[in-house]
């Protein structure tokens, strides 16, 4: 299933293990406090007068109970404390005296907080957030799991409560570790495993979409793959639990999510060599230590039926080892015509806690995903020599490909990733990870294109064998925390790479040329596929091209007071790539290193309030053509490297509980690349420097107890300077949207207790499709509406969800290519037991 390793992939090994991991891991066995007090056992609480949040935590660390809630229900009410020996449903009950609130237990010492009515949803727990058992330390973050308080807290009884989900939640910060988001000096924002489920989102698409501060570059059924914009900037890459990949995001899964992390702005210092505008961290569902049981079913749009099995929990009663499996399967009609997806999936997890300082995670996964009917990028020009024209054409019909049903994408990924985190001793512990991607992917691809002399044609018709990306990245790093003159520090040193190997046959596609010109554009699709794309021999397989980046990384993350930190770093990035071609023979290559700097400087006036500036470097991959002969003059080309250079300042604040409201201003400088058409295909070039600044505000969280939102947007400056082409001077980039505005909300109906409703507005500004900004793409605003009900049957949680996106059904650009999305019902039911 897995290929050999190579001399590549054993250097990523090795790196981590002379940083000292061992790839084990561990906890401890399981505690039986909690299990006292189910059985009704008394206890003393001596809990103070205050916010029921802070109650409830309380609570929790005194009984030994898990609590299970959703954080917007403590928002704004208070409790009169208790100072009593009482058993804990008396407790518990004076505590939640005149909020509104009740306690139902649900299993072993697991209890949820709802409102007093019927039909309220048993809730996934949220946070671990003091001292755990043994067996449940594995879901501690980085940052409570090594605090040295934690020792002196071991052993004590299991505490699992609701937190606010904006103000606590965490993110993945390359070599920094986990950080709460509110701390971080970087613009991150955080989609949840619930709202994924909401909108029945069966691919990223959705959740760019509805994102504030990114716009989507190319729906997943042109690449198969999430594809975003950031800060102006095109990306196709991303992490996956930390671990930076160079080949594109195929094989990800909606369904083995647990959330998706958007870092705006260039990561260079963090996860080395990267888009400059920002980076998706695609966080995988992990190991549960209380039992998960939940099926989903339901339909991403029209025919697009799917089923979905969640299954979690400890594999043995101590819970030294616990699991998680994600199984899914969906075949069916898309919401456009003569379009089907076909998509199966198998992802597992295994925890090992080997020692209560040592945990050991695996994960693995197969994915298959097939598109009959492609989505494809459009282009026109003025006649068929190719001329440019001065204006970009109406957008035709979302609901349909305009491309032949004989088109087809087909991926098959095989995913493992394994790592460790490692308390060697109160001042040191140690992180490391490692990760394996296979992707195998063949295709028929078409291009529409009009030519105002002749009307539409199908262009550039071609069958491409199959391919085969072969990812590895790793990274291990040293943390050690130690104060000096009362100054605070938490001082990382590691290494993180990856290397990405691609595969051809020698013969790597054929070509049918153009189909003949159709006055009427709905011919396209009728185009009978010629015989050409039926005779092939692809030869022997053979190495096409190589690259490497390697990153050695030294960091200090400094507390001089409460108020005031520092996070400094330096990177010593190195890029390299190779090309080859079918004997072996090297056909082109560099090799560059750079030292990539960051500086943080975070200063909290207020508890919920943080700014911050930073100034960040990295060295960044030149433009990477895409490999299609067929289209491209210069296929297959790796741009010359370059260091982009990022300022910014920023703030966050939380006026209330479980609300969070960020804003930033920025400058990126990057190297511009651009495609211009000669004798029929494409030449990419780079020359200039792009300069993206503009403004970003997000409010997300719980502005009442009822109604959740998701709002904000962005405004940039765009433009392309120092150029030696005159022609570009002051152009806009293509395909940038250079204002973004969003707003999504969801509302608790009043005495529908569960039933909620939710709606979104969507609106992108004017982009540009050619480089010299005469093809001018109008923008757009789209409106979805959605309906989402949560109650239990006979004690088993179960949800209703349904979204329509594209209510109005309009047609539109996304991109500068390509249609956005038409009208899409999807719905699913979801039910644990």
């Amino acid at each position: 299933m897995y290929e050999k390793m190579g001399h590549g992939g054993a250097r990523l090994l090795v790196a981590a293990l002379l940083a000292g991991t061992t790839m084990t891991g561990g906890m401890t066995a399981f505690a039986s406090s909690a299990m006292a007090q189910e059985n009704g056992s008394v206890n003393a609480y001596a809990i103070p007068a205050g916010s029921l949040s802070d109650a409830l935590n309380n609570f929790a660390q005194q009984s030994g109970l898990q609590l299970n809630y959703d954080a917007s229900l403590t928002q704004g009410r208070h409790s009169a404390g208790l100072n009593a020996k009482l058993p804990w449903r008396d407790a518990l009950a004076r505590l939640l005296s005149g909020t509104g609130l009740v306690a139902r237990a649900n299993g072993p010492a697991a209890v949820t907080i709802a409102r007093a009515t019927t039909g309220a949803m048993t809730l996934d727990t949220l946070l671990v957030s003091a001292s755990a058992e043994p067996s449940t330390t594995a879901m501690l973050s980085d940052e409570d799991r090594f605090d040295p308080a934690y020792d002196a807290r071991r052993g004590d009884s299991i505490v699992v409560t609701g937190h606010n989900d904006k103000i606590d939640t965490r993110s993945a910060s390359g070599p920094w570790g986990d950080k709460l988001v509110i701390n971080t000096p970087y613009a991150i924002s955080v989609l949840s495993q619930d709202l994924i489920e909401s909108v029945v989102a069966g691919d990223m698409d959705q959740m760019f979409k509805m994102n504030p501060v990114v716009q989507n570059s190319a729906p997943s059924t042109v690449y198969g793959t999430p594809y975003v914009t950031i800060r102006g900037f095109d990306s196709q890459k991303g992490v996956v639990d930390g671990v930076r990949l160079s080949s594109t995001l195929t094989g990800i899964s909606m369904e083995e999510l647990a959330n998706v992390e958007i870092m705006n702005g260039l990561s260079g210092f963090l996860y080395g060599v990267g888009n400059p505008g920002g980076v998706t961290n695609y966080v995988l569902k992990r190991p549960t230590y209380t039992p998960t049981r939940d099926i989903t079913v339901g339909d991403y749009g029209n025919r697009q039926f799917f089923v979905h099995a969640d299954l979690g929990g400890k594999i043995d009663r101590d819970g030294v080892f616990a699991y998680r499996l994600n199984l899914s399967y969906q075949d069916g009609e898309t919401a456009k015509k003569n379009q089907n997806i076909a998509r199966s999936l198998f992802s597992g997890a295994v925890d090992w806690n080997v020692t209560p300082d040592l945990l050991l995670q695996v994960e693995a996964a197969h994915t298959y995903y097939r598109v009959d009917g492609i989505d494809s990028r459009f282009y026109a020009y003025a006649d068929t020599s190719y001329a440019a024209i001065d204006h970009w054409i109406e957008p035709l019909d979302a609901s349909k490909t305009w491309t032949p049903d004989w088109t087809y994408l087909q991926i098959k990924t095989d995913r493992i990733g394994t790592n460790a985190k490692w308390k060697l001793n109160d001042t040191f512990s140690l992180r490391a990870a490692y990760l394996y991607k296979r992707d195998a992917q063949e295709s028929i691809n078409v291009y529409p294109a009009y030519f105002e002399d002749v009307g539409w044609k199908v262009g550039w018709a071609s069958r491409s064998a199959p391919s085969y990306n072969i990812a590895q990245g790793a990274y291990a790093y040293l943390d050690s925390e130690f104060e000096t003159l009362g100054i605070k520090h938490r001082l990382t040193l590691g290494a993180s790479g990856d290397i990405l190997r691609v595969k051809r046959h020698v013969t790597n596609s054929v070509s049918a040329g153009f189909s003949p010109a159709f006055t009427d554009p709905n011919d396209m699709n009728n185009w009978a596929m010629p015989d050409t794309l039926n005779t092939y021999s692809w030869g022997a397989l053979y190495k096409s091209s190589q690259s490497q980046n390697t990153n050695v990384i030294l960091g200090d993350d400094i507390q001089f007071t409460e108020q005031l930190s520092a996070m400094l770093g330096v990177n010593r990035s190195t890029v390299k790539a190779r090309n080859f071609g079918a004997t072996g023979a090297r056909t082109s290559s560099y090799n560059e290193s750079a030292y990539t700097p960051t500086v943080s400087l975070v200063f909290k006036p207020a508890a919920r309030v943080t700014t911050y500036a930073t100034y960040m470097e990295g060295l960044e991959q030149g433009s990477t053509v895409p490999d299609d002969a067929a289209l491209y003059n210069n296929s297959g080309e790796i741009m010359k490297p370059y260091v982009s250079k990022q300022y910014e300042v920023g703030a966050k604040y939380a006026p209330i509980d479980a609300l969070m409201i960020t804003g930033a201003l920025y400058r990126i400088e990057k190297a511009n690349s651009y495609d211009e058409t000669v004798n029929g295909k494409i030449t990419r070039t780079q020359d200039g420097v792009e300069v993206h600044q503009g403004v970003e505000l997000t409010v997300t969280g719980h502005v009442t107890p009822r109604l959740n939102v998701m709002l904000g947007g962005t405004v940039m400056d765009l433009k392309v300077t120092k150029t030696s082409t005159a022609s570009l001077l002051g152009k806009k980039p293509t395909g940038v949207s250079d204002m973004l505005a969003k707003v999504y909300a969801d509302y608790e109906i009043p005495g529908l207790d569960g039933f909620s409703i939710s709606g979104g507005v969507y609106h992108a500004g004017k982009m540009y499709k050619d480089s010299a900004n005469l093809q001018k793409i109008d923008g757009y605003t789209i409106v979805d509406l959605g309906m989402h009900y949560k109650t239990e049957i006979d004690g088993h949680p179960i949800r209703f969800d349904l979204n329509v996106a594209n209510l109005g059904g309009l047609d539109y650009w996304a991109t500068s290519s390509q249609l956005g999305g038409p009208r899409n019902v999807a719905f699913a039911v979801k039910y644990g037991f």
